[in-house]
């Protein structure tokens, strides 16, 4: 599927409607290697764009509960989403053959040293050998909010429309796949049940 992106990073499609947030940009991306899919933790869209005014964290877009798609950073822009600290790779995906040297090492560190050393050692390795992180990534949120600890709101069918159409579109622009897209649980220290319902 093709889309036209303009010189400031902007999709121009009937999709997909403008609403730039330039203070949640930070600073330039230099490639997009992966796309993590998050939840809002908010009711409406709107209570979204006011939380980006302040700014600080924001994702590249925004897919609404009736499935309307915003874009609210440049594709050219780094956005703070993925969190501070980002999981193994190895031992989330593979943890009975990583062979990492490194994070073996870790083991007897109490659980907050572990975690900090554990994106120490990630954030040297290239993708795909580690989890995306802002400086590589896209991010999408989808509106809803959480539950509990352990879920959130479930995505609508809309969304999940949405969603797999905006994904399709970037993985022909970025040259990426399913294989580089993430629920921000999955690399990331957050509520398990975030994005749980999204399909792609």
């Amino acid at each position: 599927m093709t889309i036209s992106i303009d010189f400031e990073g902007m999709i121009k499609h009937v999709h997909v409607f403008l609403r730039r947030f330039r203070v949640i940009e930070h600073g330039t991306l230099d490639g997009v290697k992966a796309i993590v899919v998050h939840q809002t933790d908010s009711p409406t869209a709107e209570s979204t764009f006011n939380a980006y005014l302040s700014g600080g964290n924001g994702a590249h877009f925004l897919i609404d509960k009736d499935g309307r798609i915003y874009q609210t950073a440049s594709l050219l822009k780094r956005c703070y989403h993925v969190g501070r600290l980002i999981k193994s790779r190895c031992l989330e995906l593979t943890p009975n053959s990583c062979s990492d040297p490194n994070l073996a090492k870790i083991k007897a560190l109490g659980w907050s040293a572990r975690i900090n050393e554990i994106d120490r050692i990630e954030r040297q390795k290239p993708y795909p050998d580690r989890f995306p992180v802002n400086s590589d990534s896209l991010g999408i949120e989808l509106v809803g909010r959480h539950i509990d600890d352990k879920s959130f709101e479930m995505v609508t069918s809309a969304q999940n429309a949405s969603l797999r159409w905006l994904l399709d579109a970037l993985y022909d622009s970025f040259s990426i796949g399913a294989d580089d897209t993430f629920r921000h649980p999955a690399i990331s220290y957050k509520n398990p049940g975030e994005a749980a319902g999204a399909r792609w």
